[in-house]
């Protein structure tokens, strides 16, 4: 079995939400934070958290901070290379409360094909960078992208690398794995 470290991305400024920890807000009574750890435990090697939150989180996983400040995503995606125990690193964002084990399966069916360096999901014109596959062979090219200490699209590294993509139909059933929670409305939305 290919050794996995999954890598909950969770520290986001959440500024739309008026700074909440995204990671401790419930769907269905559940924090996000647990709904991934629980959906995905079984499928991966170790799970580790991505936060610069001084809270704890009701999972048994270590937390690590950003290395380098202030850089978003890309940010989080470089502390998760560097704290990763294995190659390959699962990253998913703790706002993604209907992820799909199916499509980590199948992702991780194309990287195993092509050896690539990321494989992230598509749909239509969207790219979800941040539910994929990274290899950490990519953390001196992440290194280089985020000298400069400013913050960089994912989209960067992506065009920089051996990228793979998991075509999906863009439909409500995609469009649902893939939603994430950015507002309260997002949230709300969810009560329906």
């Amino acid at each position: 079995m290919q050794k996995v470290t999954l890598a909950i991305l969770a520290g986001g400024k959440s500024s739309r939400l008026g700074g909440i920890d995204k990671a401790l807000l419930t769907v269905d009574g559940i924090p996000l934070i647990s709904r991934i750890y629980n959906t995905f435990r079984t499928e991966v090697w170790e799970v580790i958290v991505i936060s610069n939150s001084s809270k704890t989180y009701p999972i048994d996983a270590p937390i690590f901070p950003d290395i380098i400040l202030n850089c978003g995503p890309l940010g989080g995606i470089h502390s998760a290379l560097t704290n990763a125990s294995s190659s390959l690193v699962f990253i998913v964002s703790v706002d993604l409360p209907f992820a799909s084990k199916d499509i980590f399966q199948q992702l991780l069916c194309i990287y195993q094909k092509n050896r690539a360096e990321i494989v992230v999901p598509k749909h239509g014109d969207l790219m979800e960078p941040l539910f994929g596959l990274y290899n950490k062979t990519l953390l001196s090219r992440v290194n280089s992208i985020l000298a400069d200490r400013q913050g960089h699209p994912i989209s960067e590294l992506i065009s920089q690398s051996n990228t793979k993509y998991l075509e999906l139909p863009d439909d409500f059933q995609t469009r649902m794995w893939f939603y994430n929670i950015n507002t309260h409305e997002d949230l709300k939305a969810l009560e329906l």
